[in-house]
Order: C-alpha cells, then structure tokens, then sequence
C-alpha cells in the first residue's frame, strides 16, 4: 500500500508540474499581445506629438535660463530630464516604460514650472517665458491618443496581475508599463 500511495504521489506531483508548465507557456501569447498594444500606442500615437511637446519645453528651459532662473531646482531637473528624454529617443529599441516614466516627470516638472512663474512678478513678466509656456501647454497629444494608450496600459496591468499570469509575467520578464499623466 505504501508503494501504491508513493506512485500515486509522484504522479500527481508530475502532472502539477506539467500542467503549471502548460498553463505558463499558453499565458504568454496573452501576455504579450497585451504589451504589444500597449507599445504600438506609445510609438505610433504618442511618442512623436510628445517629442514635439518636449521640444516646447526645452524652449521653456532656454526661457528660464535667460530670465535668470537657471540656477533653480526645477530648472536644472527639467533639463535633466528633457536630456534623459533625448537619450531614450534616440535609442535603437524603444523603452517603453521607461519613456512613459521620464514623460510623467517631464509633465511634473513643467507643472512646477508652471507655479513657479505664477507665483514670480518677475518671471510672470518675462514675456518670452510665458510666451514658451503657453506653447508647451497648447502642445499636448490628442486626448483620445492618451485615453486609448492608458487603457491599454490599464488592460496590460490587469492582465499581468491576473494570477492565472502573474507568475509567467514574472518568469518572462513583462514589467510594469505605466500610464500617462499628462499634467501642464
């Protein structure tokens, strides 16, 4: 009895083992065509009217460095970040998620940007500073671009936290993308 009970135990263990395989691998079709979604909207729909709009900030950064705002935190960081932008553009395989992360601190910082020239009689009366800012802020991609590109980026998210996928997300290497937050 013992011998039967030890057969049927590797057994089974066996079969756990070749359906947990299986139900990796026919997970990652799924998977991927998710991301694959995901990915072709940043290309297709938002990476080039970004890279415009970015553009209208490094114009902003320029702005403030001739206002005598150059040395200020936020405009040092928002030329890091634009350079950082640059880098990951100029990239032979796109990075999705880390262009989309660099995108939200880019809209992050032109919102501080923003408040800083609201709140400065000096900057606020810079009229090529204002002048770049309402470039920039009338730069924005479509927002059914955006919408479309975020709900795909949700459905992705949903689908990698699904635990029918979760651990071949993790075994095959499908990080997080995130959303876009367009701010300014």
């Amino acid at each position: 009895m013992p011998r039967r009970a030890r057969r049927l135990a590797l057994v089974l263990v066996a079969l756990l083992v070749i359906a947990g395989v299986v139900l990796v691998l026919t997970s990652r079709p799924r998977l991927e065509d998710d991301r694959s979604a995901v990915e072709d909207g940043w290309t297709v729909q938002l990476r080039t009217p970004l890279g415009d709009r970015y553009q209208r900030l490094t114009d902003v950064v320029v702005q403030l460095r001739e206002a005598g705002a150059g040395d200020r935190d936020v405009t040092r960081a928002l030329a890091r970040e634009l350079d950082r932008w640059d880098e990951l553009r100029r990239a032979s395989d796109p990075d999705v998620a880390a262009e989309v992360e660099t995108a939200n601190r880019l809209e992050g910082l032109a919102g501080r940007v923003n408040a800083s020239v609201a709140t400065s009689p000096r900057l606020s009366g810079t009229q090529p500073l204002t002048d770049a800012l309402v470039a920039f802020g009338t730069s924005a991609p479509s927002a059914p671009a955006v919408r479309d590109y975020n709900d795909d980026a949700e459905a992705y998210q949903k689908t990698r936290q699904e635990l029918r996928y979760s651990f071949a997300a993790r075994i095959f290497g499908f990080d997080a993308i995130p959303a876009l937050v367009l701010g300014a």
